[in-house]
């Protein structure tokens, strides 16, 4: 896949329907995905957190 970002609920249909959860962190409100056909990271994160319900939330390729 060449798509680096992704945000609202294509992030989230991403992340269900093609990631596996490995980490999340509660406090930021972060979660890690892998995509066991890749190996590719990915992190799902609220960037405008201040918006009611957290905002848009955004999946991004976590380049390592």
């Amino acid at each position: 896949m060449s798509v680096t970002e992704l945000t609202g609920a294509e992030a989230l249909s991403f992340a269900k329907e093609s990631l596996r959860m490995i980490k999340t962190n509660s406090d930021t409100w972060e979660v890690e995905y892998i995509d066991e056909a890749t190996g590719e990271r990915w992190l799902l994160d609220y960037p405008n957190s201040e918006h009611h319900g957290g905002g848009s939330p955004r999946m991004r390729r976590i380049q390592e």
